[in-house]
């Protein structure tokens, strides 16, 4: 069995994931096609407060700064990734907050926000499958009556129907990355192995991500208070024949939802 850290997601998101999941998580193009759909299904005016949370660098909220929608605040757990938005929004001339906090004890005022993101697989990764339940909890309490949320994780049949229990992909001209899966329930653990071709070994560690059907997800948000449950099976999908591996983010659902 693959060992993953309880607290892996604590320390997992630094200089290497940047590396690792660049054709995911530092790409432009990628993170421009993906706040069009965003500001489209959630009809994003440029007055709305937006909550980018589990935001990282802050690569959608910068995208979304640059659209006019300038009241975002970015909330994430990585000093790292925050650090590193910051300097991006400062180079481009951006106002974007980012402020490091625990998706389970949100630091915001009730009723305080008309959207809450959660984008790019960012759920799921704690290891007692109620402590997401109270991260809908929190998500609800900061929305307004009536304010959206957007869920985008892993699509959990085509996961199912698709699972490779190893794949690599060249990173750079310099870094491989080496991926071994296990599926035991509802989780899937991954040891990531990150070779450099000069330096050897970078990281070698497991992490691990629950995986929701959509109707789980819509007994879980229900549960928290938020309603008008959509699904949007095929917003975002990328080849899985291409030639860079997007692992559990190859094949994605949106949820939106409301507060009632």
């Amino acid at each position: 069995m693959i060992h993953v850290a309880s607290d892996w997601w604590q320390t997992l998101f630094d200089e290497v994931y940047l590396i690792t999941d660049a054709p995911f998580v530092d790409n432009p193009a990628l993170t421009q096609q993906e706040v069009e759909v965003v500001s489209k299904l959630l009809h994003l005016q440029p007055s709305d407060r937006i909550l980018d949370l589990c935001g990282g660098q802050g690569r959608h909220s910068i995208e979304l700064a640059r659209h006019v929608y300038p009241h975002t605040i970015v909330l994430d757990y990585a000093p790292f990734l925050l650090q590193r938005g910051r300097q991006s929004a400062v180079e481009a001339d951006l106002h974007v907050m980012f402020c490091r906090g625990d998706a389970r004890v949100l630091p915001l005022p009730d009723n305080c926000l008309d959207v809450v993101l959660l984008m790019a697989n960012s759920f799921g990764y704690l290891a007692n499958a109620a402590e997401d339940q109270q991260i809908l909890n929190e998500i609800a309490r900061v929305l307004m009556p009536g304010g959206r949320f957007l869920l985008d994780l892993t699509d959990y049949d085509h996961v199912r129907q698709h699972f490779r229990p190893h794949s690599w992909h060249e990173a750079t001209d310099d870094v491989v990355v080496c991926w071994q899966r296990e599926w035991e329930g509802d989780v899937i653990r991954v040891r990531e192995m990150v070779l450099s071709k000069t330096s050897g070994l970078l990281r070698d560690r497991g992490y691990a991500e629950r995986l929701y059907q959509p109707d789980q997800l819509r007994k879980l948000l229900h549960l928290a208070g938020l309603t008008n449950f959509q699904l949007h099976p095929d917003a975002f999908i990328h080849d899985p024949d291409a030639n860079t591996d997007y692992g559990l983010a190859t094949h994605r659902m949106i949820i939106t939802v409301n507060k009632v």
